[in-house]
């Protein structure tokens, strides 16, 4: 076997041995049957330990270059020729006729937002992304969560890497509760389901309380992903209008009086799109008025660890006392995006059969993420990684709104949160969500139209401004650019 390899090269022996031997094997210099030398002899011709060898041998067979049977040679193994993808190849079926009138509103609403991400612009150098609400990357607290993986590993291995419970992994159901009980939330881990993100959890609702052609009463502009989930349960989404305080609770009791409506969705803590943060005042009102009409109110709670100034008002649910609330929870947006681990706490019979809904779509959470996030918070890392994201954020926001007051142009206004990611920008002038995107990328920006938060899609005018991405020196760039980009939009 005609093998070299370089001392003084950067990749290990263990992988030059490998790559020289798959490189023969391809090239057809060794062929299927022949038999490889004994990792002792190759060892000994390379100037190599045995160990290095063996290795490299043992990775050829994870790959199929190599067989091995117990008491024989490594032999060369035929491999399965990969076919070649063919472009042109064309199925039978109409798919869009097939589809459902649901599935065709969500892959149109998909296609929106794969076409709205920004391009790179190397006139006006890097995009300065206030588009996405993922965490800036840059402060995941990987280290802590890393070691915490281990632990659960190495303790709790064959356990973590079974089939999960059903409502969710029963400790982190405990531990979620004690910490809504700290919001004045009376609960327990029974009343909790685990679910991939909050945004399974408003999946599972629509399923378990909206038959096709349903209504649901929904304060616009809402958040952009629930109204294609809407259309794809053939519900139909009431528009009540948004102000400066909140849900406009005049026009909520007019839809309500007019019937039909399975619930009411509202994000009273740092709304998306807005920021706005409702006063308790119409929190109470609101709950008296869903109460009182029988209708539950789901409350999007996804930012509730996100507070930076003053006080903030306890959750909805904290005020109900008859189990019209229900709560949806997430980590998503104050830890990892990718963690997927949310919760919706409910009357115990509410979440049973939410679970049982979950029982046969997906069959339950993974246990390891489960365990990890629980250990993680029992062991206070969780809290520590609020307060220092607390303090970035914070400084974010100061920064954003300063910058706000310094660039923008007169005829420009928008919202001042004290927490969470938005702001809400309103624009001299209705514009398509196609038209502005376009605008703001010349300028080197990312943002997300106003269009996309209001059913139907038309044009609006709004933009979110999004800080969840970029770091102070990026958010002065970048607010100095939409300030140049809105002074030079056409009226």
């Amino acid at each position: 076997m005609l093998l070299k390899i370089d001392r003084g090269a950067k990749m290990p022996l263990r992988r030059q041995i490998e790559t020289g031997t798959k490189r023969l094997i391809d090239q057809g210099a060794l062929r299927p049957g022949e038999t490889l030398p004994p990792s002792r002899e190759l060892a000994r011709r390379l100037g190599v330990n045995r160990s290095t060898v063996y290795q490299a041998y043992a990775d050829l067979q994870a790959q199929g270059y190599l067989l091995s049977r117990p008491g024989s040679y490594n032999v060369v193994q035929a491999r399965r020729k990969e076919v070649a993808y063919d472009p042109d190849r064309r199925g039978m079926f109409d798919w869009a006729r097939l589809s459902t009138a649901g599935a065709r509103a969500a892959h149109d609403a998909n296609l929106a937002l794969a076409s709205g991400a920004a391009s790179h612009r190397p006139d006006k150098g890097r995009i300065v992304d206030f588009a996405s609400l993922e965490v800036d990357p840059r402060l995941y607290p990987l280290a802590e969560f890393r070691s915490v993986v281990r632990r659960v590993l190495a303790e709790s291995g064959r356990d973590a890497l079974r089939y999960g419970e059903l409502k969710g992994y029963l400790p982190l159901r405990a531990g979620i509760a004690r910490r809504l009980r700290l919001h004045g939330i009376s609960v327990s881990e029974d009343e909790i389901l685990i679910t991939s993100g909050s945004q399974e959890g408003l999946d599972l609702l629509i399923r378990l309380l909206c038959p096709q052609g349903s209504r649901v009463a929904v304060e616009v502009p809402t958040y952009a992903r629930f109204l294609p989930l809407l259309a794809l349960n053939g519900v139909e989404p009431v528009p009540v209008p948004m102000t400066p305080a909140g849900m406009d609770l005049d026009a909520l009791e007019r839809v309500l009086e007019a019937g039909r409506i399975r619930f009411v969705y509202s994000m009273p803590n740092f709304h998306n799109p807005t920021g706005i943060t409702t006063q308790h005042a119409h929190r109470e009102r609101l709950l008296s008025i869903c109460q009182t009409r029988g209708v539950p109110l789901l409350e999007d709670g996804f930012e509730e660890d996100m507070k930076y100034f003053g006080k903030v008002p306890l959750p909805l649910k904290s005020i109900d006392t008859r189990g019209v609330v229900i709560y949806l929870g997430t980590f998503s947006k104050a830890l990892f995006s990718g963690l997927r681990i949310g919760w919706v706490t409910a009357d115990r019979d509410c979440i049973d059969r939410l679970a049982a809904v979950k029982r046969f779509s997906d069959l339950g959470m993974s246990p390891l993420t489960q365990m990890a996030i629980e250990r993680f918070c029992r062991l206070g890392f969780y809290d520590l990684n609020l307060k220092r994201i607390h303090r970035v954020y914070r400084r974010r926001l100061t920064v954003t709104l300063e910058e706000m007051d310094r660039r923008m142009p007169k005829n420009v206004t928008w919202t001042r949160p004290v927490g969470g990611y938005t702001l809400w920008v309103k624009l001299p002038r209705k514009i398509g969500a196609a038209e502005l995107r376009g605008h703001l990328a010349g300028y080197g920006i990312a943002a997300t139209p106003g269009a996309e938060f209001f059913p139907g899609g038309r044009p609006s005018e709004y933009l979110r401004l999004c800080i969840a991405r970029p770091d102070e020196d990026e958010i002065r760039t970048g607010i100095r650019r939409l300030g140049q980009a809105l002074a030079a939009l056409p009226l």
